[in-house]
């Protein structure tokens, strides 16, 4: 039985422009929501301040914590957003930056082991030497 080759049909320059309009958005919007989230945070710690001084709270400590909550709350957002892009481009068969990598990674790997084969076969086998007895 003879194995079908799927050929994928080059992506039409529109899908390719909506893709890149569609990444801009993302990443504006992104960008929209941590400036926002910086606002918020500069009044929220302005509140707590007010509150910690009246309550006596480490107020170091409070920021270390917000801090922190927000560096998570960061990056599940930007997993999420990578998530949904990938699995968009995935949908076009186009791949990830990332599969790109990988894939040049293991292209480059494979090539050096084909050039050490060359150097190797180019010496000629090695002769074996007897030992004086």
């Amino acid at each position: 039985m003879k194995k079908q080759m799927h050929k994928t049909a080059p992506i039409p320059e529109m899908v390719v422009t909506k893709l890149d309009d569609a990444l801009k958005t993302a990443t504006e919007k992104v960008e929209v929501l941590s400036a926002d989230a910086k606002a918020v945070a500069a009044k929220v710690e302005k509140s707590v301040r007010t509150v910690a001084n009246r309550f006596n709270v480490d107020v170091h400590k409070a920021r270390r914590d917000a801090t922190r909550f927000a560096e998570g709350l960061t990056k599940k957002v930007n997993g999420t957003v990578e998530t949904l892009i990938s699995s968009t481009l995935h949908r076009f068969d186009v791949p990830t930056r990332r599969e790109l990598k990988d894939l040049t990674h293991k292209v480059d790997t494979l090539g050096r082991k084909i050039d050490g084969l060359r150097t190797y076969r180019a010496q000629g086998p090695m002769k074996r030497t007897r030992r004086a007895a």
